[in-house]
């Protein structure tokens, strides 16, 4: 299914359609936010926290088709939080 179709439906209530849109960029959030955290449970801690705020907050987003960059801006975001509490 396309990712546009599946963000509608995640936006509308559909919890199967977001878990397969997360799912589906799991692995590239995680490398991201390890890039950032350089620490496995760190970037394990920002995947769970990208995973509650882009749940919570779908409905925010405007253009289905820049649904993969909305994650990484939110795991740069959590990658960022996590670095200041670590300081």
């Amino acid at each position: 299914m396309n990712i546009g179709r599946l963000v509608k439906k995640a936006q509308k209530g559909n919890d199967k359609a977001y878990l397969e849109l997360f799912q589906k960029y799991e692995a590239d959030i995680y490398r991201m936010a390890y890039v950032y955290v350089k620490n496995k449970n760190d970037a394990l801690d920002v995947v769970q926290e990208v995973a509650y705020q882009s749940f919570k907050n779908i409905s925010t987003l405007n253009k289905p088709e820049y649904f993969k960059t909305w994650l990484m801006k939110i795991t740069i975001n959590c990658s960022l939080t996590v670095i200041n509490k670590n300081k």
